[in-house]
Order: structure tokens, then sequence, then C-alpha cells
């Protein structure tokens, strides 16, 4: 009997996955616990490994889908072994057809067969039809229906891009032989007039011939869609639930990393292949700041707070898929070389792809670090449920006052953002106190105390 290869549940808040791409194709063997694919959730991205031992028999799902949790992507089995034909459920599918009328054009037959829908209505999914509106398509427009049977958005935008022939353009007369005498697809302008037709003045500003006095040539650049990666997208609901849902605080405090910096350069040349980061001498800071100050290694539980035994600190590493943000486990008990080796090596899972979620699971307070952008103060949004978030700043010199004499300073900035349920500033600042301490006197975190 075969056996179904599905989308995982890798957390509660996911609800779809991507499929980054196939690491095995139809009818290659597959061993238990072999990756067969690259997917992406809302977390991070992972290979999906085989729970079972045979042969790819079918690949239902293309790379770069989107497909729900739980819901077959593949089938294995033994060579030769007919794959189930049961369809999937209507409540599993995402990319579904569903009819839209069409734009009614003289009883002009577009291609479509009694075969692919209901005549007179376009089968297109949701995204499609968004995709229409956005581009000003008529879906009736387009000639000619995918072999699979309905439009999906990938459809519809090539349709708008390479100008199919079918599309309905809405123009003046005049605006249309100026734009058949220079050659210039009415596709490509955008139109100023009612409702967005196209006027000569649109045509001629395009071909780079404005007519008015003291005008030059000028041009609309079309708008463009940027998708977001299902990461991006999860984090902009994340952040925005936070956001939205959090009496956030947000106060700074400078401290003096001068001797912080010499000791980085020691400790740099004295130790092979290691190379300790400011980041990394935050994190520690932080992790031994939160033993003294526990409400920040918390998480608010409506009438009491909910303090955390272990200390894990998320970091977050900006990718190209998303900000990722992994987690260094038990960080106030690690050596600053331990906590630089954890970091580089989830920074570079992060990158590549390959963090599991194990990595991003477990985190009681985060550290953003956007010092290195040149950014000296921001308010980072907290990463739910904790009850505070760390930003660090660059590092700028400046000309400080010291026992009398005038020098120059590392001054690094720190900005630290709470949740006002959980504590109040008086704590919230003692906390950034303590941490300032560390940070000027980096003896201590070598010592651990």
């Amino acid at each position: 009997m075969a056996n179904s290869i599905i989308m995982p549940k890798t957390g509660m808040a996911m609800e779809t996955g991507v499929i980054i791409r196939w690491l095995k194709k139809e009818g290659d063997a597959v061993k238990k616990g072999e990756p067969v694919a690259e997917i992406e959730t809302d977390k991070t991205a992972m290979e999906l490994e085989s729970d079972y031992e045979g042969v790819i028999l079918k690949i239902l799902r293309l790379e770069g889908e989107t497909v729900p949790v739980t819901e077959t992507i593949a089938w294995i089995g033994k060579q030769g072994e007919a794959v189930p034909a049961a369809p999937l459920p209507e409540s599993a599918r995402t990319d579904k057809p569903q009819e839209t009328p069409a734009v009614q054009t003289s009883g002009v037959n577009h291609g479509f067969s009694d075969g692919a829908g209901v005549r007179g209505k376009i089968p297109a999914t949701p995204a499609a039809r968004r995709r229409a509106l956005e581009l000003g398509i008529g879906l009736s427009s387009i000639s000619s229906l995918p072999e699979r049977g309905y439009l999906k958005a990938a459809d519809v935008t090539a349709a708008g891009a390479f100008g199919n022939s079918s599309v309905k353009v809405s123009a003046t007369p005049l605006a249309r032989r100026i734009a058949e005498t220079r050659a210039i697809p009415l596709e490509k302008v955008a139109g100023s007039g009612p409702g967005g037709k196209i006027i000569k003045t649109d045509v001629l500003y395009l071909n780079g011939m404005g007519t008015e006095a003291g005008t030059g040539p000028q041009t609309t650049a079309a708008d463009s869609v940027i998708p977001l990666t299902s990461i991006q997208k999860i984090t902009a609901k994340r952040m925005f639930q936070s956001h939205s849902e959090i009496p956030v605080v947000t106060i700074a405090m400078n401290a003096d990393v001068t001797k912080l910096v010499d000791l980085r350069s020691q400790l740099n040349e004295e130790l092979d292949g290691i190379k300790i980061s400011i980041n990394d001498f935050a994190v520690k800071a932080a992790a031994l700041a939160l033993r003294q100050h526990p409400r920040l290694n918390a998480e608010f539980a409506g009438d009491h707070l909910l303090a955390r035994g272990n200390i894990n600190i998320n970091i977050a590493v900006d990718t190209d898929q998303g900000l990722m943000v992994p987690v260094i486990r038990n960080a106030d008990l690690l050596p600053l070389a331990s906590i630089s080796v954890q970091s580089r090596s989830l920074a570079e899972k992060a990158r590549s792809r390959k963090l599991s979620p194990e990595d991003m699971q477990g985190g009681t307070f985060t550290i953003s670090n956007v010092g290195m952008q040149g950014v000296t103060f921001f308010t980072p949004i907290i990463n739910q449920p904790q009850t505070a978030i760390l930003g660090v700043c660059a590092i700028e010199e400046r000309l400080v006052k010291v026992q009398g004499d005038i020098q120059e300073r590392k001054i690094m900035g720190l900005c630290l953002t709470f949740d006002h349920r959980a504590l109040d500033g008086a704590e919230a600042a003692r906390f950034l106190q303590t941490l300032k301490i560390y940070l000027e006197k980096p003896l201590k975190l070598l010592t651990g105390r």
C-alpha cells in the first residue's frame, strides 16, 4: 500500500508551507529518514525527511507551491504500486479554481470549452482574480486556458506582461492611432484619463515627445508586486499582533564599550579560529543581567508572570527570506567562545535554510543588533510571548570628559522595549544599568559573575 508524504505542521501557528525544491524525482528510490524535499515553514527552511522506504510514485505539488499543512504532496511505495486516486477534500485545497463571471463580449468564445468550466465563466484561483484587478485585465480576455484547466496568478501576470492579444485596453481613438503609428504597445501605457483611459498625451509622453511648452519627456513607471515569503508573512502577522496587543515602552541608555572593544581585539588575537563579535558580548551580558532581573525573562499570563527557569537568547538574523530568530540556550552558563561558535553556526544555518524547528523554539529573551548598519536608535518589537527585547546600536567615537580629561571613547547605544504589563520603567532601567556595568567592565563576562 502506498504511503503519503505530507506537508508537516512544525508549529502551532503554521498553516501552510512552501516547497522550495524536490530532492527526489518520480521513480527515485528513497530510504527511511532520507530527505526528499526542501520546504519553507512559518519559521525556517528545512529538509523534509521520508518516514517510509520505497520509490517516489507520484509528486503532487510543484516547486514554489504553497501547500496547507497535512496535505499530501507525494506518494511513496513499491515500484509499480498504484497511487490512490481519491481527490483531495475541497477544504484542504487553496488553489482550487473558483468561477468568475466573464465580461460579455458580443458572443465571442475565448477558447474555453464546456470541459474547462461553465460556458461564459472562467475558472480561476482567488489570487488570479486579485491579480487581474491589479492589472486591469478581464479574465475573459485571456485567450487560452492552461492545461490544468484554470487560471493562476502567474497566468494573469504573463498576460499583462506580454500583451495578450485579446486583452482590451481602454484608450481614445486618437491615442490608438498614435500608438499604432509609433509601434507603442498600449498595454505598456499608463492611462491618465477618466477611469484610467489612455489619452493622446499618455502615448506622447511615453514616446518622449511632450508637446506642451516647458515639458520634457515624461513617463509613468508601472507599479510592481513584491511577493512576501512565508517567513515574511508570518513575521508581519506576529509583529502586528505584538504591536497591537502589548502596551510597550522603549527606553535607551549608552554604554562606554572602549574596554570591551580592546578586550575583544586581544581575545581574537589569542583564540585559535574563533572570532568573538560585539553581539556575542551583548548576548553574554544580557544573559547575566537577566539572572538579576527575572521579570524580563518571563511571559505575561494575565494575572501572573511565568518566570522562565532557563535563559535562552534569541538572536535576530537577517536572511534573504526574512528575519530569523534562532536560539542560544542557557546563554548565561556558556563561555564567550561557545556563544560565538553557536551564534555563527546558527546564522549560517539560517542563511542557508538549514535551521531545524528546535533551533527556533524555547527563546525567553531576544536581541536585535543593527549596529553594523550604523543605526544609533530604534524601537524593536517584542517577540511574543516574551516580555522584552534588546536593541543593540552602532558604536560611535565621542569626546567624553573622564576624571577631568577629555578623552575619545567608544559609545554604544542600547534600546530596550518592554511589556509595561510585566514590569515598570524603573525595573527596566535597572536592567539596563546592570547590562551597562557588564559591558563597561567586560572582564566580568569572562568570569560569569
